[in-house]
């Protein structure tokens, strides 16, 4: 997605977060929220309704963001995005909050303004599971989450080697590593990136799809969670990336759901153990769910867990390529 570069853009963003009216600040529900047309104004877009009180829009000539009324999703580009709060209804216009557009929507649509962007060589790849933690199962067709995900975490490793990338892995064979020693192997090993890879399951055998997670930020619900609760406002390591961790997640979903052509259900947001302690930008990904047998049998397949690795590689390139483009501004 091609970054909008907007001098003024900076100094509105300055102004409207230090400096904003108090006639502009409204509060739902205890959450600062601001207007869809005070969005479009600061991101030099325009917006449209597309259903009265219900459907909103912004937009531009490279971006276009759909919000509906009582979500907590959005649509950017054609992929889900979730949102920390839903979305809601003041006079007329529809409103989010002044968080989600400073960590959900920033890091996407403006990476230019989460500062210098970090390097990229070396990359620890976290095969979800192992040993006597089968993970999700699908009895019936004999797979099994850890086996699954240490293939596609090889085989994405080979990718990555291919293309230059230095890769560490927290497991190569079927053994068990505590969830808490994963994210500390990659901060041993120093790595620019962490990526953490999972299979899905759900009780209605029907579910499937691609999800992609990254550290939900402070001040916010995980996607799972309707409500605010106490752990919420609990700082975690992982959140100083918080900018990076999105930017990551938005690439690598889009270009697993391209690839797959699995029904994209969303970049969201969660407190994984392993997303909350690593020292570098990390995603945890969900690459389909075992529970359904058509993509259980998908998932069966070497064909199909490289068409996932080389996606998530490709995934990793366009993030790096961002983040290469922002280095020279």
């Amino acid at each position: 997605m091609a970054a909008i570069t907007r001098r003024s853009f900076l100094f509105a963003l300055g102004g409207f977060l230090l400096a904003a009216p108090a006639a502009s600040a409204i509060q739902i529900g205890g959450i600062e929220y601001m207007s869809l047309a005070q969005l479009a104004s600061l991101c030099g877009m325009r917006y449209k309704t597309l259903v009265k009180n219900k459907t909103q829009e912004v937009y531009s000539k490279h971006t276009r963001m759909t919000f509906n009324l009582h979500s907590r999703s959005m649509n950017l580009n054609g992929m889900t995005v979730y949102l920390g709060h839903a979305v809601a209804l003041y006079k007329g216009v529809l409103q989010i909050s002044k968080r989600d557009y400073l960590k959900t929507i920033i890091p996407i649509v403006f990476p230019q303004n989460l500062g210098k962007p970090p390097k990229l060589f070396s990359i620890f790849i976290d095969a979800g599971h192992g040993g006597k933690d089968f993970g999700a199962q699908n009895k019936a067709l004999k797979i099994s989450e850890k086996n699954v995900a240490l293939d596609i975490a090889a085989r994405l490793g080979r990718e990555l080697e291919k293309n230059g990338y230095k890769v560490s892995y927290t497991r190569t064979k079927d053994n068990f590593v505590e969830l808490a020693d994963r994210p500390k192997k990659a901060n041993s090993a120093k790595a620019d990136l962490f990526l953490s890879i999972h299979c899905n399951a759900a009780g209605d055998k029907s579910v499937r799809g691609i999800e992609t997670y990254s550290l939900t930020p402070r001040w916010m619900p995980s996607t799972a969670s309707a409500k605010m609760s106490k752990s919420d406002s609990v700082e975690h390591p992982g959140n100083s990336r918080d900018g990076w961790n999105k930017l990551l997640a938005y690439y690598i979903q889009r270009d697993m759901a391209k690839a797959t052509r699995s029904p994209d259900r969303g970049i969201k947001k969660a407190r994984f153990a392993v997303l909350k302690t690593p020292n570098m930008p990390s995603v945890l990904i969900e690459t389909g769910f075992i529970s359904n047998n058509t993509e259980g049998k998908l998932l069966a397949t070497p064909a199909y867990r490289q068409k996932i690795a080389s996606a998530i590689c490709a995934g990793v390139m366009t993030y790096h390529n961002s983040l290469r483009r922002l280095a020279k501004k």
